[in-house]
């Protein structure tokens, strides 16, 4: 695991849908003890992924972290 990961910051969104909800800006430390919702959705930490709509699952998060 990479420490440093663990403090970018990511966008928190829950996804309904079509319709996507923001649950808020934390770090992935925070974002990663979030409870495991199949719904949430991570923006990446090192690009602005949501411009993109381009999205991470917590498996991918995770993986972030450990890479």
């Amino acid at each position: 695991m990479v420490e440093e990961n663990l403090y970018r910051i990511v966008e928190v969104s829950l996804k309904h849908g079509s319709d996507r909800r923001d649950v808020g800006i934390m770090t992935v430390r925070q974002a990663l003890e979030l409870p495991d919702v199949p719904s949430l959705e991570y923006t990446h930490p090192e690009y602005n992924s949501r411009a993109d709509s381009g999205f991470l699952t917590r498996d991918q998060l995770q993986a972030y972290v450990c890479s």
